[in-house]
């Protein structure tokens, strides 16, 4: 029989649930319809010692001289409104026995409560295991923009955590980067801080946060959380990461040195990644590539129409704006939804590109507009572009657009 811990300790409606069901095979085991009073039932005081009783047929399990009163007092714990009920070891054993139970968990996935309830009382059996291990995958989008995989242990009762990033080498080999840190669960999330080994010393790594939501943490297959650290370049970097749980630590290290990355996975992760070049701009133009044309980036609040010319002939059009103050996009035809919109200036600054996606009444559900910038140089103007994208009836389409615009 696999033991999780030396005692058991249940929820007051386990606790119930375990008592019942000792007194339902009680009864079939002896053919009676009603249980005997309880110093009889129990097998404690003045009881018949040639009648049925608990004390009788836990006996016959084990080779332990049994306390019959020790489960009524339990039970008297109970009807007191005790929250949690503590039993040792041995009459764990001889209980799960008497009930044709290999092991506690197999006795509460078959008497499943509520949600809430069954994770309460699974937690409440790992609490004190301290050795307890766990073993996952770790994958996130990393340097040289590829998809890297990682090994993630989890130990003394989620509170320890050792991060081995693999990169792979030409040779075939794998160089291993080593962070451990500290868990700490608030509420439906959990938080990690990590050190990381930095010559001879360990110096601040990562932090990460992870949503968790209500579930017991043996149970969990997959985290998706989000980390803030630096890369092996010094680069300070953010992005997304999945951790999937391995059955044992041998799969998790076997798997951790193959190339193959799961689609499920790829596709959540893949270009999830922000990363801050290490030098410090000594002025705004300096940000970045693009901060020389921000000049042009600050003229794009304005008033827009926009009008689709399809290849059959058909024409719609969409009216927002761009907020001079905070450069939202707000849409003003009337019935149309914008669901995600992203704008920039490409090919230094020549080119607006335009991605929208809709919900309402227009005839596309998705979009990509290019046009030229020329128009920024007047407060009015008109310009023509190109747009390609998917309509409402899943077709791929493309064609000309004429866009007018208003400046605030």
């Amino acid at each position: 029989m696999v033991k999780h811990a030396s005692s058991l300790i249940l929820t007051a409606d386990y606790f119930n649930v375990l008592l019942n069901s000792v007194h339902e095979t009680f009864m079939l085991k002896h053919n009676i319809v009603k249980l005997p009073k309880a110093f009889q039932l129990y097998g404690y005081g003045a009881f018949d010692d040639d009648m049925p009783s608990l004390k009788h047929d836990f006996e016959a399990i084990g080779s332990e001289f049994i306390n019959g009163k020790y489960l009524y007092d339990k039970s008297r714990e109970l009807e007191k409104g005790k929250h949690t009920i503590k039993l040792n070891q041995y009459y764990k054993d001889i209980i799960l026995l008497y009930l044709g139970y290999e092991d506690i968990k197999m006795f509460l996935d078959e008497n499943k409560l509520s949600s809430p309830e069954y994770e309460k009382q699974y937690d409440l059996i790992y609490k004190d295991n301290d050795d307890l291990t766990y073993y996952y995958l770790n994958y996130y989008f990393g340097e040289d923009n590829t998809i890297l995989k990682g090994q993630t242990i989890i130990s003394n009762n989620w509170k320890k955590i050792q991060h081995i990033f693999m990169y792979p080498l030409e040779d075939g080999t794998f160089r291993e980067h080593y962070s451990n840190g500290s868990i700490k669960r608030q509420g439906d999330t959990i938080t990690i801080k990590t050190n990381t080994l930095s010559g001879d010393r360990y110096i601040d790594g990562a932090s990460e946060i992870y949503y968790i939501g209500h579930k017991s943490l043996s149970d969990i297959n997959y985290l998706i959380g989000t980390y803030c650290t630096f890369d092996i370049f010094t680069n300070t970097v953010a992005g997304r990461s999945i951790l999937e749980k391995c059955d044992s630590k041998k799969i998790m290290e076997d798997n951790s040195k193959t190339d193959v990355i799961p689609p499920y996975i790829a596709l959540e992760i893949r270009n999830k990644r922000i990363v801050n070049h290490s030098f410090v701009p000594r002025n705004a133009l300096e940000l970045s590539n693009n901060s020389p044309y921000a000049s042009l980036y600050g003229q794009l609040p304005g008033t827009y129409t926009l009008t689709f010319s399809f290849d059959d002939g058909f024409k719609d059009t969409l009216k927002f704006k761009i907020s001079h103050t905070d450069y939202q996009i707000i849409t003003l035809t009337e019935n149309v939804y914008i669901e995600k919109d992203r704008f920039e200036l490409l090919n230094k600054g020549s080119v607006v590109n335009f991605r929208f996606s809709f919900s309402g009444i227009i005839a596309l559900d998705r979009v990509n507009i290019y046009f030229k910038t020329y128009y920024l140089k007047n407060k009015s103007g008109t310009q023509e572009g190109v747009f390609s994208g998917i309509d409402n009836e899943n077709r791929l389409v493309n064609g000309s657009l004429v866009v007018n615009y208003v400046q605030n």
